[in-house]
């Protein structure tokens, strides 16, 4: 499967090249100097951008539902939540805990 990529954002009021099949583009805003777009499966993957000052407790709840940290340009940052990789994490969890002993 494809993981999430930036390209460049077509001309403002122009409509966005055409994706590989299965994949959407939407606005990812300014990156090094240039407007970007994401391209990416929202079947597949959530996407969210922070802007400007992050706190501790915020990248915290991040990666507690399962973002992962994976781009930053300045105060710009991409963060990526893999819903397949977390559904197998949540699995192997509960695959992993003792089974609780029935009561008769």
């Amino acid at each position: 499967m494809k993981e999430p990529f930036f390209r460049p954002a077509p001309p403002e009021g122009s409509p966005s090249l055409p994706c590989p099949d299965g994949l959407v583009a939407h606005a990812a805003g300014i990156w090094h100097g240039r407007a970007m777009e994401v391209v990416y499966d929202t079947a597949r993957h959530d996407i969210a951008f922070l802007r400007g000052g992050v706190s501790p407790n915020l990248e915290h709840g991040m990666r507690s539902v399962g973002y992962e940290h994976r781009l930053t340009d300045g105060s710009n940052q991409m963060w990526i939540r893999d819903r397949a990789a977390l559904a197998r994490r949540r699995l192997d969890h509960v695959r992993s805990t003792h089974a609780v002993p029935r009561i008769a």
